[in-house]
């Protein structure tokens, strides 16, 4: 995983440099799962948004198994509602619907919440999720 992480680091950095001013870099961090079990919670990971929207990332999820997902965010105000195709779960590929709030931004650095909901019976539990963007 620290090995993927570190290519795709790597290859945002050297493709995305001439726009990084506007789009956006995030890190995934860590979750919480309720009701808890033996799920997953540290979920490092990156992914990249540009300015229309168009949303891709790799994460730890909380199978312990790597995800890759692409998708569309749309943006209302300090509220993002991310949809995509991500791999790792119990599918090949499966919708993922992730809406997030930011908490503000400091010194260029944006924490952001997200609330990730049960969509299959075989992960029971509902998803908070911390991010943070560049």
């Amino acid at each position: 995983m620290r090995r993927v992480l570190q290519t795709v680091l790597l290859a945002a950095t050297t493709v995305l440099a001439p726009a990084a001013w506007a789009d956006t870099i995030g890190l995934h961090l860590i979750s919480h799962h309720a009701p808890a079990k033996n799920y997953n919670n540290t979920n490092p990971g990156i992914y990249y948004r540009n300015d229309e929207g168009w949303t891709a990332g790799i994460y730890r999820n909380s199978l312990s198994k790597t995800s890759a997902y692409a998708g569309f965010t749309w943006k209302y105000g300090i509220l993002d509602i991310t949809t995509a195709g991500v791999t790792g779960y119990f599918h090949k590929v499966q919708p993922l619907l992730v809406p997030s709030v930011s908490l503000g931004t400091w010194q260029g650095i944006t924490p952001r919440i997200a609330y990730i909901p049960r969509v299959e019976k075989k992960i029971g539990a509902h998803v908070i999720h911390l991010m943070v963007e560049f």
